[in-house]
């Protein structure tokens, strides 16, 4: 049996008609309004296929009939996408194990099933028979971030929608940072077949840059801060990046409450200023980003803190949502094309002076 079904040219179309086309074809023929050989020219539709269809010739669907009937095949879709809802997705062997309890349960035995174990070409099959499912790669998320209760979101959403009230887009800024790391990642070549470790020579390493991004609601970004991991910050690491970038140092490369503080008053505060009347600042909840000195200039300059919900960024935060998967499918192309360079190919790993001049190729992109 092929995977996929190819009609031999020149062979017969099989039904080459939709279910609406052909009932709209037999009720204008019912109805009197089109005789046959008008409704088969008007809609496509063979004659003698009419003609069964009037006199209910040909009562059943076409082409060979399914394993399951249509209400067993609706529980395996409902329980499918129950369990998904609960957080619990099934996977494909996990599908083919619950239809084999299923047929020894009722005592049947498909001969076409090896050990009552459908095959990969009944599992397409019935994902094309149910459009509502498909495969997707999942995430793994910890226990607490799935237990954010749909009330926690929307209080948080009511709440949100009072403090913005008459808050103008240019004055909502949202802040998050993120990494880039030394790694462009895989991607899909062509080998000869039956290749099992496929491989292509590119330095990668574990190194990562931590990045603060930064921008409002009507699109303006602020310029970016980058933080590396070091004892000490030399003035090669800042030269040539983004214009306005501003750039510090940690021993562990995360932001701490020293970093944060001197990004909110020396690099976002400045910005900040230049708007007028009230302005809000959203961003993660993290105890080490917002410390008193933080507090005191924005009681100052009329801004306001917003913290989303613990273990709901991946949900709530506007830059991981829409911002982060686009930046960084554009990084690891600027990334690959500097280690397909020539200077790129004698280095091991991105050292951090060449950091700066890739950030702002992908800043410009």
């Amino acid at each position: 049996m092929p995977s996929v079904y190819r009609r031999k040219p020149g062979s017969r179309r099989y039904v080459d008609y939709t279910q609406a086309d052909l009932k709209k074809c037999l009720d204008a023929i019912q109805s009197k309004v089109l005789t046959q050989r008008a409704a088969a020219e008007l809609f496509n539709i063979p004659r003698s296929t009419l003609k069964n269809k009037l006199t209910r010739k040909h009562p059943n669907k076409p082409g060979k009939p399914t394993i399951f009937t249509e209400e067993e095949e609706k529980a395996f879709e409902a329980h499918i996408t129950a369990l998904s809802e609960y957080g619990f997705p099934l996977t494909a062997f996990d599908l083919k194990m619950i239809i084999k309890n299923y047929l020894e349960s009722k005592g049947r035995v498909v001969k076409i099933f090896k050990n009552n174990i459908p095959g990969k070409d009944w599992l397409a099959s019935f994902l094309s028979r149910h459009q509502s499912l498909s495969r997707r790669l999942a995430n793994n998320i910890k226990r607490v971030r799935a237990q954010v209760s749909e009330d926690v979101i929307s209080n948080f959403i009511e709440n949100i929608d009072k403090e913005l009230e008459s808050v103008p887009p240019e004055n909502i800024f949202n802040y998050d940072e993120s990494n880039l790391c030394d790694d462009p990642g895989k991607k899909t070549i062509l080998c000869r077949r039956g290749t099992k470790y496929p491989e292509t020579i590119v330095n990668a390493t574990k190194v990562n840059f931590t990045v603060m991004f930064c921008g409002n609601a009507a699109g303006e970004t602020v310029p970016p801060f980058i933080v590396y991991k070091s004892d000490h910050l030399w003035s090669t690491w800042t030269e040539n990046g983004p214009e306005g970038a501003r750039y510090n140092r940690t021993k562990s490369g995360w932001m701490d409450s020293a970093t944060f503080e001197d990004w909110f008053l020396n690099h976002l505060m400045p910005v900040l200023k230049k708007k007028n009347g009230r302005k809000v600042v959203i961003g993660d909840n993290l105890a080490s980003h917002i410390n008193k000195t933080v507090l005191n200039e924005c009681e100052k300059h009329n801004v306001s803190f917003i913290c989303l919900p613990p273990n709901a960024t991946h949900i709530l935060q506007p830059l991981d949502v829409a911002y982060f998967r686009p930046l960084k499918c554009k990084w690891r192309q600027v990334l690959l094309q500097w280690k397909n360079s020539q200077l790129g190919r004698k280095l091991s790993t991105t050292p951090k002076d060449q950091f700066p001049r890739l950030l702002k190729r992908l800043w410009i992109l």
